[in-house]
C-alpha cells in the first residue's frame, strides 16, 4: 500500500471519497506507525470542534475503514487504521508514504559524495512530487505548517540536485570532486541547467541559492557576461524588496564570475559516454512512483530486476529509468529477445557496449585464450557503467550466470534487468511492474463513473492519451467514461493491451470496442512492434512456449477459477502442487494476492490464505488451451464439486463467532461460487445447483444481498424438475418460493418450509415470500413458527426464536413484554459471538427503549447495532446497515444532536445514492426532512419529504411502516407552517398506511401525531382519547413517544377511554374534519 500526499491524495488502487476522510488519512500519514492522539486529531480535522469530538472522530475512523474496504484498494487495507487507547495510528511502513520516502531520499542524496549518484537520488526524490503537498487539506492549519516544511525541503533538495548536476557538468564547481573520475566541463549540460534555473529563479526571486547556481551554470556554459548581469539583477531585487545586500554564497559566485578564466583542474578528465538508451517517443503514464523507486533502488543496489507479466510495460519503464541515469562509461540497453543461450547473452553485451571489445595489445598472443565471459569481465573491469538487460525470461539461466559474474568482477557496474521471472542472483532487488491502477470495480456504481475522477487512474489516463493520438480530438467525457473503464478493466490495466485497444479507435467507437473486448487476444499493434508484441496472443504465447508440460497443464486448468484460488483449491481442482504454482508465479503468469485482513482478527482462528489468480488476458488464453485439450467439462465439474463442499462446510459456521472469517472467505470465493453455480445451471446438474444455492443462502442474507437470492433462485428454478431430488426437498421448495413471480405462495410450499424446522429456511420465507392471506397473517404465522425455536437444541436457533418472540410482542401491542424476550435473545447471540443476531437484537431493544421514552439507552444500543452491521456487510449491504444509520440520524435529531444527525445522513445519503436503492434513498430523505424541520427549515423539510414519497411512488411492496412515518413527519411540518388542513390530510394517509402495515407500534406513533394535532387545535378531550389509544397499542402505562411528550399531549384519559375499541377510535378520528378540525 502506498499513500501519496505530495500532491492530491493518492492511495494505491483506489479513489477515496469524502473530503474529511481524505484529511484524516493525510493527517495520520504524516506520522506513520506513530500514535496521533484523539485530541490532536480533533483539533487538526475540525476548525470548529464538534459537540462530541471523541464520538465524531470514532465515527469518522469507522467511516474511513468502511470506505477503504468498499473501494477494495488493497486487501486488508482498512485494517491498517489501528485504534489505540490514546488515539489512532496508520500501521504502514513509513517508506510507503511518499513524503517520508522523499525525506529519506533527500538525506541519502545529500550524503552521497559522488555527484552523479547524488543527482540521481535527488532526482528520484523530487519526482515523487505531483503538485502542492497536502493539497486536499490545504485550508487547515496543521496542513499549512506541514506543507510549508515540505515545500522548503523540496526547494533545498532542488538546490542540491542542481548543484550536483552542475558538479557533473563543470567539475570546477565541485570542491570535493575526484579529478580523475569526474568529467570535464560540458557546456551543453550547463546550458540545459541554465534554462531550468531561469524558470526557478523567476518563481523564487528572493531565494539566493538559486541565483548563485544560475550564475555558476552561466559561467560553466561560457556566458560569463550573463552571469555578471544575473548577479546585478539579484542584487537590485534583494535591495528593492528586502533592503539587504547579497549574502556570502551569492558574493562567492560573483567573484568566480569576475575571474578571467576558471581555474582548471590539474588532470584532464574524460567526457562521460552517453550510451545507447533511446529517447522515448511517447510519454510514460502512471509510472512516476515506479521510476522514483527503481532509481532509488539502483542508487543503493547493483542489480535490480523489473518483473511482471507480458505487456505490463517493463521495457518502457526500464528505458525511462535508464534515461535519467549517468555513468562515465555509459548506460547501455542490451536487447536479449533474439538470444538463445548463455553465449548469445554475452555476445549481445559485447556487440552493444563498445568498451566490451577492447583493442588488442601486443601481449594478446602470449595470454591463454579466455572464455567470452571472462574476456567481457576483463574488458569492463575498472569502468563505471550501467547495463539494461531487456527480456531475460527465455534465457534466464544464461542472463543470471553472466550478471553474477560481471557484478563480482566489475565493481563499477550496475544492472537493470527486465524479465517475467527473477534472475535469482545474490544481491538482486525485485521491483514488480504491476498493471496500471483502475477505478474500483463496483457494479452498482459503474454507470455513475465521473470522467474527471476516472482520469486520475493511470489506466484510463493512458487510454485517453493514446486514443487522442489515434483519433485527433478524442476526449474521455462522462458519456464515454463507463465504456472506457470497462475496456481498461477487461484488459487488466496492462499498458500494452490498452495501447493496442486505443489504436483501434481509428476504426471503432468506444462502445464497439467495449462490446468487442472479448476478442482481446486478437488486438494488433503497429508494424514496427516486435513480433512478440503485435498481438496479446503473441505476448502470452511467448511465455506459454517457455513452460514445461506440467506447467502448461496447471495453467490451462487454473483458467476455470474466477477471482483466484487457494493452494488447496488449485491442488484439488487442477492437480497443481504448490511448487508448480510457484513456478508460474515466478514466470509472471500467476499473480499472488495477499490475504484479506478485513475480517475481525479477534474472530480468526487460522491465518488467511494466500490466493493465486490469472490476469484476464492470461486466463482467456489458458481457457482456449483448456478447450483444445478437451478437458474443459471435466475440470469445471471438479471445480463445481469442490466449491459445493466449501460452501456447505462453511454454512453452519456463519451462525457462530467465526462468521466474519467465513464471510471473508466466501467473499473471496464469490467469483468461483458464482461460476460454479452458473456451470451447474448451464449443464443441468439439478442436485448440485440446489445444494450450492442452499449453502449460499444464509451468507447472501447476512450480507444483505437479496437481489442475488432472487437472481440465482430464478436461474436454478429454470433447471428444476417437478419433483425434488431425494433429500433436497427443502432447497427445492425454497428455490421455487423465492423465484416465484406469483403474488402469493401455496399453502403446501409453506408447509414444507415450516415442517423443515430449519431456521434459515423460515427466515428466508419471512423476508422473501408473500403468502396468501396478506402480510399481517404471514407475520403472525411466521412468528409462531419461529417462537417454537425457543427451546431448540441449537443455540443459534434458540436465540433466533427468542428474538422473533420479542418482535412479535413489540409489533402486536405488547411492547412492554418484549424486553425479556429480546434480552434473552441478546444474551444468546453474545454467548455465540454471532454478530448478525446481535445487531438485530440490539436494534429491536433500541426500538423498545425509544418506545418507553429512554432516548439515551436507545441511542447506545443502536450505535452498537450499527457498528456490528457494518462489520457484516458494509454500508452497501442494504437494508440493514444503511437503515440503522438512518435510524441513528433520527435518534440523534430527537435527542437534540442535530449536527450528529446531519453527519449520519450525509454518510447514509452518499451510500444510498450509489446503491440506487430507491427505498433506501427515500429513507434518507425522510430522515433529512425530520432534521430540517427540527432546524426550523420547514420549506426544505417539506421538499425532502415529498421527494421521499415520489421516490417510492408506484413501487410495489413499500413498507407501510415507512409510508406512515413519512406522512406523519409531513403532517408535523405542515402543522408548524400553519396549514392544519393539509396536515390532517397527511395524517389520514398515515392512518391508512399504518392499517396496512399491521404494526401496532406504528399505529401508536400515528395516533400520537393525531393527538398532537388535536391538542394544538384546542381539542383536549379528543387528544386525550387518541393518546390513550396510542398507550394501549404500545402496551405501556403511558404515552412515551418522544414527539408526543414534547407536543404536550396530555396523559389524563380515563380507564374507560383507554378501553374503547380501536375501530371506534379511528372512526372518531376520521370524523374530525367534519367537526371543526379541532
Amino acid at each position: 500500500m502506498r499513500i501519496g500526499i505530495l500532491g492530491p491524495l493518492r492511495v494505491t488502487g483506489g479513489h477515496l471519497r469524502g473530503a474529511r476522510l481524505r484529511v484524516l488519512l493525510i493527517r495520520l500519514a504524516l506520522e506513520p506507525r506513530r500514535v496521533v492522539t484523539a485530541e490532536s486529531l480533533a483539533e487538526d480535522l475540525w476548525e470548529e470542534p464538534p459537540a462530541n469530538p471523541v464520538a465524531a472522530l470514532h465515527s469518522l475512523v469507522s467511516r474511513l475503514r468502511r470506505e477503504l474496504r468498499h473501494q477494495g484498494m488493497r486487501e486488508g487495507l482498512d485494517s491498517v487504521l489501528v485504534s489505540h487507547p490514546a488515539g489512532y495510528l496508520l500501521d504502514v511502513p513509513p517508506e510507503e508514504v511518499d513524503a517520508v520516502e522523499f525525506e529519506r531520499l533527500v538525506r541519502a542524496g545529500r550524503a552521497e559524495r559522488d555527484p552523479l549518484r547524488a543527482a540521481a537520488v535527488l532526482r528520484s526524490a523530487l519526482s515523487l512530487w505531483r503538485g502542492a503537498a497536502l493539497a486536499d487539506a490545504a485550508g487547515l492549519p496543521f496542513a499549512q505548517v506541514a506543507a510549508a516544511r515540505l515545500e522548503e525541503l523540496r526547494l533545498s533538495a532542488l538546490e542540491a540536485r542542481v548543484a550536483a548536476d552542475l558538479a557533473v557538468a563543470d567539475p570546477v564547481a565541485d570542491p570535493v570532486a575526484d579529478p580523475v573520475a569526474d568529467p570535464a566541463a560540458d557546456p551543453a549540460a550547463a546550458g540545459a541547467l541554465v534554462a531550468e534555473l531561469e524558470e526557478v529563479v523567476a518563481a523564487h526571486p528572493l531565494r539566493e541559492p538559486f541565483h548563485a547556481l544560475l550564475m555558476r551554470a552561466l559561467r560553466a556554459a561560457g556566458r560569463r557576461g550573463d552571469a555578471l548581469e544575473a548577479f546585478e539583477r539579484a542584487r537590485r531585487r534583494l535591495a528593492d524588496e528586502l533592503g539587504v545586500d547579497p549574502g556570502p554564497e551569492l558574493r562567492a559566485a560573483h567573484l568566480e564570475a569576475l575571474r578571467a578564466a576558471p581555474q582548471e583542474k590539474a588532470v584532464q578528465a574524460v567526457r562521460a559516454v552517453r550510451g545507447n538508451v533511446p529517447a522515448p517517443v511517447t510519454s510514460l503514464v502512471g509510472r512516476r512512483e515506479d521510476v522514483a523507486r527503481v532509481r532509488s533502488l539502483l542508487s543503493a543496489a547493483r542489480l535490480v530486476t523489473l518483473t511482471g507479466p507480458g505487456g505490463a510495460g517493463k521495457t518502457r519503464l526500464a528505458v525511462e529509468v535508464a534515461g535519467g541515469l549517468a555513468a562515465a562509461s555509459g548506460v547501455w540497453l542490451v536487447e536479449l529477445a533474439a538470444a538463445g543461450d548463455t553465449a548469445d547473452v554475452v555476445a549481445a553485451v559485447r556487440a552493444t557496449v563498445p568498451a566490451a571489445t577492447p583493442e588488442p595489445d601486443g601481449d594478446v598472443a602470449a595470454r591463454p585464450a579466455a572464455s567470452p565471459l571472462d574476456a567481457l569481465v576483463e574488458a569492463l573491469a575498472g569502468r563505471e557503467l550501467v547495463l539494461v538487460l531487456d527480456n531475460c525470461e527465455h534465457v534466464v539461466d544464461g542472463a543470471a550466470a553472466m550478471a553474477e559474474r560481471l557484478l563480482a568482477g566489475v565493481p563499477g557496474l550496475r544492472i537493470l534487468a527486465t524479465s517475467r521471472e527473477p534472475l535469482d542472483v545474490p544481491g538482486e532487488h525485485l521491483h514488480p511492474v504491476r498493471p496500471l491502477a483502475l477505478p474500483a470495480e463496483d457494479a452498482e456504481d459503474a454507470e455513475d463513473v465521473d470522467a474527471a475522477r476516472a482520469l486520475e487512474f493511470p489506466a484510463v489516463a493512458l487510454f485517453a492519451e493514446r486514443a487522442s493520438a489515434a483519433r485527433p480530438g478524442f476526449v474521455v467525457d462522462d458519456s464515454l467514461v463507463a465504456d472506457v473503464v470497462a475496456v481498461c478493466r477487461e484488459l487488466d490495466g496492462l499498458p500494452l493491451a490498452i495501447e493496442l485497444a486505443a489504436a483501434r479507435l481509428r476504426s471503432f467507437t468506444v462502445r464497439q470496442l467495449a462490446e468487442a473486448v472479448g476478442e482481446r487476444l486478437a488486438l494488433r499493434g503497429g508494424r514496427t512492434a516486435a513480433p512478440r508484441h503485435r498481438t496479446l496472443r503473441a505476448v502470452i504465447g511467448w511465455s506459454w512456449d517457455l513452460l514445461s508440460p506440467e506447467e502448461r497443464v496447471a495453467l490451462r486448468r487454473l483458467s476455470v477459477f474466477a477471482g483466484g484460488a487457494t493452494a488447496e483449491a488449485a491442488l484439488r481442482v487442477c492437480g497443481a502442487g504448490l511448487e508448480t504454482v510457484a513456478c508460474l508465479v515466478d514466470r509472471s503468469l500467476v499473480v499472488v494476492a495477499e490475504p484479506d485482513g478485513s475480517a475481525d482478527r479477534a474472530a480468526q482462528t487460522q491465518p488467511a490464505q494466500v490466493r493465486y489468480r490469472l490476469l484476464e488476458t492470461v486466463r482467456a488464453y489458458a481457457a482456449e488451451r483448456l478447450e483444445e485439450a478437451g478437458e474443459a467439462r471435466a475440470v469445471r465439474d471438479r471445480h463445481l464439486g469442490y466449491f459445493v463442499e466449501v460452501a456447505e462446510a462453511a454454512e453452519p459456521g456463519l451462525r457462530t463467532a467465526g462468521q466474519l472469517r467465513l464471510l471473508a472467505m466466501l467473499d473471496a470465493e464469490r467469483g468461483n461460487l458464482d461460476a460454479a453455480l452458473g456451470h451447474a445451471v448451464r449443464t443441468g446438474q439439478e442436485g448440485q445447483a440446489l445444494r450450492l444455492f442452499m449453502a449460499r443462502l444464509w451468507a447472501w442474507t447476512v450480507r444483505g444481498r437479496g437481489d442475488e437470492v432472487a437472481r440465482w433462485a430464478r436461474a436454478v428454478r429454470a433447471v428444476l424438475g417437478g419433483v425434488a431430488p431425494p433429500g433436497l426437498e427443502l432447497p427445492h421448495t425454497l428455490c421455487v418460493l423465492l423465484a416465484s413471480d406469483e403474488p402469493y405462495a401455496s399453502p403446501e410450499a409453506l408447509r414444507v418450509v415450516e415442517e423443515s424446522g430449519h431456521p434459515v429456511a423460515l427466515w428466508a420465507w419471512i423476508v422473501g415470500v408473500r403468502p396468501a392471506g396478506g402480510a399481517v397473517d404471514h407475520w403472525r404465522r411466521a412468528l409462531a413458527a419461529m417462537r417454537a425455536f425457543g427451546d431448540h437444541e441449537d443455540p443459534w436457533a434458540r436465540a433466533t426464536g427468542l428474538l422473533m418472540g420479542g418482535i412479535g410482542e413489540f409489533e402486536y401491542g405488547r411492547a412492554g413484554a418484549a424486553g425479556p424476550w429480546l434480552c434473552a435473545a441478546l444474551a444468546g447471540y453474545r454467548a455465540l459471538g454471532e454478530r448478525w443476531g446481535l445487531s438485530l437484537a440490539l436494534y429491536w431493544l433500541s426500538l423498545a427503549a425509544e418506545n418507553r421514552g429512554d432516548a439515551a439507552e436507545a441511542l447506545t444500543l443502536l450505535e452498537e447495532a450499527a457498528e456490528l452491521a457494518g462489520l457484516l456487510g458494509g454500508m452497501e449491504a442494504v437494508p440493514l446497515p444503511l437503515m440503522l444509520r438512518v435510524r441513528l440520524a433520527q435518534l440523534r435529531a430527537r435527542t437534540g444532536d442535530l449536527a450528529g444527525a446531519e453527519w449520519e445522513l450525509a454518510l447514509a445519503g452518499e451510500v444510498a445514492d450509489r446503491t440506487r436503492d430507491r427505498l433506501a434513498a427515500a429513507r434518507v430523505r425522510q430522515a433529512a426532512g425530520e432534521v430540517a424541520r427540527r432546524l426550523g427549515s420547514l420549506g426544505e423539510a417539506e421538499g425532502l419529504l415529498v421527494e421521499a414519497l415520489e421516490l417510492v411512488g408506484g413501487q410495489a411492496d413499500v413498507p407501510g411502516q415507512f409510508l406512515s412515518t413519512v406522512h406523519v413527519e409531513l403532517a408535523r411540518v405542515r402543522a408548524e407552517r400553519g396549514d392544519r388542513e393539509a396536515a390532517w390530510r397527511s395524517l389520514r394517509s398515515a392512518l391508512v398506511s399504518a392499517g396496512r402495515a399491521g404494526d401496532e407500534t406504528v399505529r401508536a406513533m400515528v395516533l400520537e401525531a393525531v393527538a398532537e394535532w388535536c391538542a394544538a387545535g384546542g381539542d383536549l378531550p379528543r387528544a386525550a382519547l387518541v393518546a390513550g389509544a396510542a398507550r394501549t397499542l404500545r402496551g405501556l402505562d403511558g404515552v412515551r413517544g418522544l414527539d408526543a411528550v414534547r407536543g404536550g399531549v396530555p396523559e389524563r384519559c380515563s380507564e374507560g377511554d383507554i378501553a374503547r375499541p380501536k375501530l371506534r377510535l379511528i372512526r372518531a378520528v376520521a370524523r374530525a374534519p367534519n367537526e371543526g378540525r379541532g
